[in-house]
């Protein structure tokens, strides 16, 4: 199972029932597929983002275990 920084636990609960949904489902599937997200550069190298619906990301690192650190809206995900 994927582990969950604070931040992420905290932006998860804040989001809509609907996308908390999703955002469980993708995590979950997270242990079967690390590599389901994009690879980040720049400043965010090392880290992976998954697109959550139209308004999210999930970013999150994939070695040594999965880690995910932060489910920001979109316009702000990659600051």
């Amino acid at each position: 199972m994927a582990e969950l920084t604070k931040r992420a636990l905290r932006d998860l609960e804040e989001l809509p029932e609907a996308l908390q949904t999703k955002a469980r489902n993708l995590i979950d599937r997270l242990d079967a597929e690390p590599a389901l997200g994009k690879k980040l550069l720049g400043p965010l190298a090392g880290k992976r983002s998954i697109w959550l619906g139209r308004s999210h990301r999930i970013i999150y690192e994939d070695k040594p275990v999965i880690l995910v650190l932060a489910i920001p809206m979109r316009r702000d995900a990659y600051r």
